[in-house]
Protein backbone atom coordinates (compact mmCIF):
# COMPACT_ATOMS: atom_id res chain seq x y z
CA UNK A 1 0.00 0.00 0.00
CA UNK A 2 1.76 3.20 -1.09
CA UNK A 3 1.70 5.92 1.68
CA UNK A 4 0.98 9.57 1.78
CA UNK A 5 2.09 12.12 4.82
CA UNK A 6 0.36 15.24 4.27
CA UNK A 7 1.88 18.26 6.64
CA UNK A 8 -0.25 21.37 6.70
CA UNK A 9 1.24 24.86 7.25
CA UNK A 10 0.77 28.46 8.32
CA UNK A 11 3.45 30.43 9.53
CA UNK A 12 4.85 27.34 10.81
CA UNK A 13 7.73 26.40 8.83
CA UNK A 14 10.20 25.89 11.75
CA UNK A 15 8.12 23.07 13.32
CA UNK A 16 6.91 22.16 9.95
CA UNK A 17 10.07 21.64 9.16
CA UNK A 18 11.41 19.50 12.37
CA UNK A 19 8.51 17.90 11.97
CA UNK A 20 9.89 16.74 8.12
CA UNK A 21 13.43 16.29 9.13
CA UNK A 22 12.42 13.44 11.86
CA UNK A 23 9.70 11.42 9.58
CA UNK A 24 11.42 11.79 5.85
CA UNK A 25 13.11 8.58 6.65
CA UNK A 26 10.70 6.88 7.77
CA UNK A 27 10.36 2.64 5.77
CA UNK A 28 6.85 3.19 6.43
CA UNK A 29 6.12 6.47 4.11
CA UNK A 30 6.50 7.24 0.13
CA UNK A 31 6.05 10.69 -0.07
CA UNK A 32 5.70 13.64 2.41
CA UNK A 33 3.12 16.59 1.04
CA UNK A 34 3.72 19.78 2.49
CA UNK A 35 0.74 22.14 2.04
CA UNK A 36 1.72 26.03 2.51
CA UNK A 37 -1.76 27.52 3.18
CA UNK A 38 -1.02 30.79 2.20
CA UNK A 39 1.46 32.16 5.36
CA UNK A 40 1.73 35.40 5.71
CA UNK A 41 5.43 35.33 6.69
CA UNK A 42 8.78 33.27 4.75
CA UNK A 43 7.36 29.94 5.28
CA UNK A 44 6.85 28.97 1.84
CA UNK A 45 10.36 30.08 0.57
CA UNK A 46 11.58 27.83 3.84
CA UNK A 47 9.44 24.94 3.24
CA UNK A 48 9.93 24.92 -0.76
CA UNK A 49 13.39 24.04 0.16
CA UNK A 50 13.08 21.19 1.20
CA UNK A 51 11.25 19.96 -2.09
CA UNK A 52 12.88 16.43 -3.21
CA UNK A 53 12.21 12.81 -4.67
CA UNK A 54 9.85 12.59 -2.00
CA UNK A 55 8.58 15.53 -0.79
CA UNK A 56 6.27 17.89 -2.40
CA UNK A 57 5.65 20.97 -2.12
CA UNK A 58 2.51 22.92 -2.75
CA UNK A 59 1.78 26.83 -2.12
CA UNK A 60 -1.56 28.23 -2.08
CA UNK A 61 -2.12 32.14 -2.26
CA UNK A 62 -4.95 32.38 0.62
CA UNK A 63 -5.36 30.77 3.75
CA UNK A 64 -8.56 28.64 3.12
CA UNK A 65 -8.75 26.90 6.50
CA UNK A 66 -8.15 23.11 7.94
CA UNK A 67 -10.31 21.65 5.21
CA UNK A 68 -9.26 23.45 2.08
CA UNK A 69 -5.71 23.28 2.86
CA UNK A 70 -6.00 19.34 3.11
CA UNK A 71 -7.96 18.72 0.53
CA UNK A 72 -5.44 20.68 -1.25
CA UNK A 73 -2.92 17.74 -0.55
CA UNK A 74 -5.46 15.29 -0.92
CA UNK A 75 -6.23 15.93 -4.26
CA UNK A 76 -2.04 15.83 -4.87
CA UNK A 77 -2.03 13.07 -3.54
CA UNK A 78 -4.42 11.26 -5.21
CA UNK A 79 -4.31 12.42 -8.57
CA UNK A 80 0.02 12.91 -8.77
CA UNK A 81 0.81 10.20 -6.03
CA UNK A 82 -1.63 7.49 -6.65
CA UNK A 83 -1.34 6.79 -2.85
CA UNK A 84 -3.68 3.87 -1.03
CA UNK A 85 -3.29 5.35 2.56
CA UNK A 86 -3.36 9.02 3.53
CA UNK A 87 -1.86 10.47 6.64
CA UNK A 88 -2.52 13.88 7.98
CA UNK A 89 -0.49 15.62 10.75
CA UNK A 90 -0.74 18.91 12.33
CA UNK A 91 2.94 20.59 12.59
CA UNK A 92 3.11 20.11 15.46
CA UNK A 93 2.73 16.08 16.78
CA UNK A 94 5.25 13.44 16.39
CA UNK A 95 4.72 9.53 15.76
CA UNK A 96 7.49 7.18 15.19
CA UNK A 97 7.70 4.72 11.79
CA UNK A 98 6.32 1.91 13.94
CA UNK A 99 2.98 3.85 14.41
CA UNK A 100 2.60 4.51 11.33
CA UNK A 101 3.50 0.80 10.00
CA UNK A 102 0.64 -0.30 12.81
CA UNK A 103 -1.88 2.53 11.27
CA UNK A 104 -1.46 1.12 7.26
CA UNK A 105 -1.80 -2.71 8.51
CA UNK A 106 -4.97 -1.85 10.32
CA UNK A 107 -6.20 -0.51 7.38
CA UNK A 108 -5.03 -2.93 5.21
CA UNK A 109 -5.92 -5.98 7.52
CA UNK A 110 -9.37 -4.20 8.38
CA UNK A 111 -11.45 -3.09 5.12
CA UNK A 112 -13.91 -1.75 6.72
CA UNK A 113 -12.52 0.52 8.39
CA UNK A 114 -12.03 3.72 6.45
CA UNK A 115 -9.92 5.89 9.28
CA UNK A 116 -7.57 4.75 11.88
CA UNK A 117 -5.70 6.64 14.06
CA UNK A 118 -3.57 6.22 17.65
CA UNK A 119 -3.92 7.50 20.97
CA UNK A 120 -2.55 10.91 21.94
CA UNK A 121 0.23 10.85 25.06
CA UNK A 122 -1.30 14.42 25.99
CA UNK A 123 -4.48 14.81 26.21
CA UNK A 124 -8.03 12.52 24.83
CA UNK A 125 -8.55 12.63 20.85
CA UNK A 126 -11.56 10.35 20.71
CA UNK A 127 -14.87 10.73 21.10
CA UNK A 128 -18.31 9.97 20.54
CA UNK A 129 -19.84 11.07 17.04
CA UNK A 130 -22.37 13.81 18.09
CA UNK A 131 -25.83 14.33 17.26
CA UNK A 132 -27.68 17.12 18.33
CA UNK A 133 -27.12 16.91 22.48
CA UNK A 134 -23.38 16.05 21.47
CA UNK A 135 -22.69 18.82 20.14
CA UNK A 136 -23.95 21.21 23.00
CA UNK A 137 -21.36 18.93 25.30
CA UNK A 138 -19.15 19.49 23.03
CA UNK A 139 -19.72 23.10 23.31
CA UNK A 140 -18.79 23.10 27.53
CA UNK A 141 -14.95 22.60 27.75
CA UNK A 142 -15.45 20.63 30.86
CA UNK A 143 -18.63 18.53 30.01
CA UNK A 144 -16.75 17.48 26.44
CA UNK A 145 -13.43 16.71 28.54
CA UNK A 146 -15.29 14.33 30.98
CA UNK A 147 -16.88 12.43 27.78
CA UNK A 148 -13.61 11.98 26.36
CA UNK A 149 -11.81 10.81 29.58
CA UNK A 150 -14.81 8.02 29.91
CA UNK A 151 -14.36 7.53 25.45
CA UNK A 152 -10.82 6.86 26.31
CA UNK A 153 -11.22 4.85 29.70
CA UNK A 154 -13.17 2.58 27.98
CA UNK A 155 -10.60 2.21 25.20
CA UNK A 156 -7.71 1.53 26.81
CA UNK A 157 -9.84 -1.39 28.86
CA UNK A 158 -11.06 -3.19 26.25
CA UNK A 159 -7.57 -5.02 25.58
CA UNK A 160 -7.91 -4.43 21.41
CA UNK A 161 -5.84 -3.76 18.94
CA UNK A 162 -8.64 -1.91 16.98
CA UNK A 163 -11.49 -0.34 18.87
CA UNK A 164 -14.44 1.05 16.73
CA UNK A 165 -14.73 4.99 17.14
CA UNK A 166 -16.73 8.01 16.73
CA UNK A 167 -14.47 10.40 16.00
CA UNK A 168 -10.56 11.00 15.65
CA UNK A 169 -8.71 14.37 16.49
CA UNK A 170 -7.51 15.84 12.91
CA UNK A 171 -4.34 16.59 14.82
CA UNK A 172 -2.82 13.12 13.19
CA UNK A 173 -4.91 9.86 11.28
CA UNK A 174 -4.77 8.00 8.46
CA UNK A 175 -7.10 7.25 6.02
CA UNK A 176 -7.72 4.77 2.93
CA UNK A 177 -7.43 6.72 -0.23
CA UNK A 178 -10.57 4.98 -1.69
CA UNK A 179 -12.48 6.24 1.34
CA UNK A 180 -11.65 9.64 0.75
CA UNK A 181 -12.82 9.94 -2.83
CA UNK A 182 -16.22 8.51 -2.14
CA UNK A 183 -16.95 10.62 0.90
CA UNK A 184 -15.32 14.02 -1.12
CA UNK A 185 -12.68 14.90 1.11
CA UNK A 186 -13.19 17.76 3.78
CA UNK A 187 -16.20 20.29 3.94
CA UNK A 188 -14.49 23.24 2.88
CA UNK A 189 -17.51 25.28 3.82
CA UNK A 190 -15.64 25.05 7.16
CA UNK A 191 -12.13 27.26 8.15
CA UNK A 192 -11.40 25.72 11.52
CA UNK A 193 -12.61 22.66 14.07
CA UNK A 194 -15.59 19.90 13.52
CA UNK A 195 -13.60 18.98 9.99
CA UNK A 196 -13.24 15.63 11.65
CA UNK A 197 -16.26 15.41 12.46
CA UNK A 198 -17.96 15.75 9.50
CA UNK A 199 -15.81 13.41 8.09
CA UNK A 200 -16.35 10.65 10.08
CA UNK A 201 -20.04 11.28 9.41
CA UNK A 202 -19.02 11.31 6.01
CA UNK A 203 -17.52 7.57 6.54
CA UNK A 204 -20.36 6.39 8.34
CA UNK A 205 -22.76 7.48 5.52
CA UNK A 206 -20.56 5.05 2.98
CA UNK A 207 -20.70 2.29 5.68
CA UNK A 208 -16.94 2.90 6.70
CA UNK A 209 -15.85 2.59 10.41
CA UNK A 210 -13.52 5.13 12.32
CA UNK A 211 -11.18 2.94 14.85
CA UNK A 212 -8.43 3.56 17.52
CA UNK A 213 -5.19 1.13 18.07
CA UNK A 214 -5.15 1.63 22.04
CA UNK A 215 -1.34 0.16 22.05
CA UNK A 216 0.10 3.06 20.08
CA UNK A 217 0.48 6.53 20.70
CA UNK A 218 1.46 9.79 19.26
CA UNK A 219 2.64 13.35 21.05
CA UNK A 220 0.73 16.42 20.31
CA UNK A 221 1.71 19.67 21.46
CA UNK A 222 -1.94 20.87 21.62
CA UNK A 223 -2.82 24.19 19.59
CA UNK A 224 0.56 24.69 19.01
CA UNK A 225 -0.16 26.70 15.50
CA UNK A 226 -3.37 27.88 16.75
CA UNK A 227 -1.86 29.74 19.32
CA UNK A 228 0.86 31.57 16.99
CA UNK A 229 -2.19 33.23 15.31
CA UNK A 230 -4.78 33.50 18.43
CA UNK A 231 -3.36 34.60 21.72
CA UNK A 232 -5.84 32.22 23.64
CA UNK A 233 -7.24 28.87 21.89
CA UNK A 234 -9.77 28.55 24.30
CA UNK A 235 -11.50 31.99 23.35
CA UNK A 236 -10.27 33.72 20.90
CA UNK A 237 -10.65 31.12 17.86
CA UNK A 238 -13.46 29.51 19.59
CA UNK A 239 -16.10 31.62 17.29
CA UNK A 240 -14.69 29.07 13.99
CA UNK A 241 -16.62 26.90 16.73
CA UNK A 242 -19.88 28.26 16.23
CA UNK A 243 -19.37 28.71 12.46
CA UNK A 244 -18.37 25.54 11.55
CA UNK A 245 -21.06 23.45 13.65
CA UNK A 246 -23.70 25.77 12.21
CA UNK A 247 -22.61 23.69 9.24
CA UNK A 248 -22.49 20.49 10.41
CA UNK A 249 -26.25 21.23 12.39
CA UNK A 250 -27.65 22.45 9.04
CA UNK A 251 -26.38 20.08 6.66
CA UNK A 252 -25.36 16.46 8.09
CA UNK A 253 -27.92 17.25 11.70
CA UNK A 254 -30.84 18.87 9.77
CA UNK A 255 -31.88 20.96 12.74
CA UNK A 256 -34.59 23.04 12.82
CA UNK A 257 -35.05 26.95 13.98
CA UNK A 258 -36.04 26.00 17.75
CA UNK A 259 -32.28 23.78 17.82
CA UNK A 260 -30.67 26.49 16.73
CA UNK A 261 -31.58 28.66 19.00
CA UNK A 262 -30.70 26.78 21.63
CA UNK A 263 -26.93 26.32 19.84
CA UNK A 264 -27.04 29.42 20.20
CA UNK A 265 -27.62 30.12 23.37
CA UNK A 266 -25.72 27.24 24.58
CA UNK A 267 -22.26 28.74 22.48
CA UNK A 268 -22.81 32.22 24.56
CA UNK A 269 -22.24 30.00 27.53
CA UNK A 270 -19.58 27.94 26.47
CA UNK A 271 -17.71 31.30 25.56
CA UNK A 272 -17.90 32.61 28.95
CA UNK A 273 -17.35 29.25 30.36
CA UNK A 274 -13.69 29.30 27.94
CA UNK A 275 -13.52 33.02 29.23
CA UNK A 276 -13.79 32.09 33.44
CA UNK A 277 -11.26 29.01 32.61
CA UNK A 278 -8.56 31.58 30.63
CA UNK A 279 -8.85 34.55 33.48
CA UNK A 280 -8.10 31.49 36.34
CA UNK A 281 -5.44 30.40 34.17
CA UNK A 282 -3.52 33.02 33.79
CA UNK A 283 -3.46 33.59 37.64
Amino acid sequence: MKTTLIILNYNDADRTSELINKVSGYTSLDDIVVVDNGSTDDSAEKLSDLSGEHIHFIGRDTNGGYAKGNNTGLLYALKKLKSDVIFFANPDVYFTDETVIAMTAALRDHPGYACVAPLVNQGYNVWHLPGFSGILISLFLFAFTFEKIAVRKKIEESGEDLVPVGVVEGSFFAVRAEAMKEVRGFDERTFLYSEEIILSYRLRSKCYLTGVLPKERYDHLHSASIKKIYKSSKTAAFHHFRDSFRIYNKYYLKTGALQDKIFDLCWQLGYWERKLYDIIKSR
